[in-house]
């Protein structure tokens, strides 16, 4: 054997003394490992799962789609697998329960198990309450939200949903469910909406809003409903000049037009709607004896004709046979006592007996019995006491018992019980008194003191059987209001038109809503109309 090389000898030698130094190579043993993203999820959720491989040296890679993979779940209705072309696999909870999600990949496998538990209720329906409610101008509301949810519990929602109005100009609502009375109007729809789930309530409320405004100012005029639903203003002054103008007023588009003029301008006037649809216009200063008639489906004025006397500040009543009575009245000099009924098929004026009181600014209001009520009123000596009535069938007048105060410059109104109510006016001794009369017992008795002594106000039966008066004039212009409830005999106040005004109009519109219109301020006269809702 040759002797070693001493260099390799001196190599050998370092080996023996401090051993071989060099890295073992790395473990291909491993293992197969299976990774959720999440390992416990609700039924309706989705989660995703992985391969790995896991040596035995710590080293983790993942399995990427070029590796052959199998996937599976132990319980296909609990979990179903679906791989995805990354090498990700997406897995559906469907229902609760429990699922192995298995991976075969390099001749081995790996598994792990993924928990369901049953899904969050879900929020199905929202109830607000009340359904219902009804708030004056300015009042608010509190409204809660009541949620119910698939699993059959209930909880408060109304701070977590999100609240909404149909209309901001009538009622506006929080975001903790108050809603806030701004205008007359209504129903207003809120809305309280969370997710997918929404509850509705209605909101009315009781006050005023704009009616826009007329074309001319005027007071003293008159306001007719016509048969389309539409109110027909005829008439009236702008200062102390007798307007002839008429305009018309539609509720459904909340706007004002132009109506033809009558031949002659008056004031202080008296208006009625006649059976076939003709508005008949009576007397006023301006135009004392003169009568017209407006034909509102061809927008034409006719004169019909006169009275045989002049008059104004006189009522007129249409009676059941279909004719109109005309009461009273001034010719500018003096009160009259006298009466007459119109024919209007005949178009011909009869005179009717005379009152026992001559007498302007009183009222007449048609009894259930078919007799005309005649009250107070002013003549020479000043306000009045007296009542009488007039009966169509005999074409008489006899006298009602006296009132308890004296009224003039008043309003009328049949009651649902067929009494009639006397408010304010003007008087020596309270002008804020209302009184009933009885025509079973021929009675008065008091009606309770109005909050506001008022004249030339306005007093509007309701549907609900409460009577609204509305501004007037007593030591001031008003625009206070108040309804007279004839269950409680009382008053009380209820929401101020924006603006003062006497000497105005008042007509009930088929909706129930009342419309105020024109009147004087004490300075000019207004051509704002204004809506009331009950």
């Amino acid at each position: 054997m040759k002797n070693l090389p001493l260099s390799l000898l001196a190599f050998c030698l370092t080996l023996a003394v401090n051993g071989c130094r060099c890295s073992p190579s790395p473990s291909d043993d491993f293992s197969i490992s299976v990774v959720l993203a999440e390992t416990r999820i609700s039924a309706g959720m989705k989660t995703t799962a992985k391969a790995q491989r896991v040596y035995d040296d710590g080293r983790v890679v993942d399995l990427d789609a070029s590796t052959s993979q199998q996937w599976t779940s132990s319980d296909p209705q609990v979990a179903s697998v679906e791989p995805q072309p990354d090498g990700t696999v997406k897995v559906t909870a469907l229902k609760p329960g429990s699922a192995i999600i298995t991976v075969n990949a390099d001749e081995a496998s790996g598994e792990a198990t993924l928990e369901i538990t049953p899904p969050p209720p879900v929020l199905t329906s929202i109830t607000l309450t009340p359904a219902t409610a009804s708030v004056i101008q300015g009042s608010t509301q509190q409204f809660t939200a009541q949620g119910s949810y698939s699993d059959g519990t209930t909880a408060d929602v109304t701070s977590s949903a999100t609240w909404t109005t149909s209309n901001t100009d009538i009622a506006t609502v929080s975001s903790t469910g108050l809603g806030t009375g701004v205008a007359g109007g209504g129903p207003v729809t809120l809305t309280a909406t969370l997710g997918d789930a929404s509850g509705t309530a209605q909101l009315s409320v009781t006050g005023w809003t704009s009616a826009g405004s007329m074309s001319t100012s005027r007071d003293n005029h008159t306001a007719t409903r016509l048969d389309s639903g539409r109110v027909l203003i005829a008439g009236g002054r702008t200062g102390t000049t007798p307007l002839s103008s008429a305009e018309l007023y539609d509720p459904a588009t909340n706007s004002w037009s132009p109506a033809r003029a009558m031949s002659k301008g008056r004031f202080a006037h008296a208006a009625l709607l006649l059976p076939a649809g003709y508005v008949l216009v009576t007397g006023g200063v301006g135009a004392l004896t003169s009568v017209e008639m407006y034909d509102a489906e061809n927008n034409a004025w006719y004169e019909v004709s006169s009275m045989s006397g002049g008059r104004s500040g006189h009522t007129m009543t249409l009676l059941p046979s279909g004719q109109v009575l005309v009461t009273g009245g001034t010719d500018g000099t003096n009160a009259s006592a006298t009466a007459e009924v119109f024919e209007p098929l005949a178009n011909l004026w009869v005179k009717s007996s005379t009152m026992s009181t001559a007498r302007f600014h009183h009222t007449a209001t048609l009894l259930p019995s078919g007799k005309v009520l005649v009250s107070g009123g002013t003549n020479a000596s000043g306000s009045l006491s007296s009542a009488e009535v007039y009966d169509p069938a005999t074409n008489s007048w006899a006298p009602a018992a006296t009132m308890v105060t004296r009224h003039d410059l008043h309003a009328a109104t049949l009651l649902p019980s067929g009494k009639v109510l006397i408010s304010g006016g003007q008087s020596l001794t309270d002008p804020s008194s209302s009184e009933l009369y009885d025509p079973g017992t021929n009675s008065w008795s008091a009606a309770g003191a109005m909050v506001e002594g008022r004249s030339r106000h306005t007093a509007t039966l309701l549907a609900s059987g409460q009577v609204l008066v509305a501004g007037g004039d007593g030591s001031s212009y008003d625009n206070t209001a108040e309804l007279y409830d004839p269950a409680t005999s009382s008053w009380s106040v209820t929401p101020s038109m924006a603006a003062s005004r006497g000497a105005h109009t008042a007509t009930l519109l088929t909706s129930g809503r009342v419309l105020v219109v024109g009147g004087e301020d004490g300075t000019r006269s207004l051509a704002t109309a204004e809506m009331y809702a009950p």
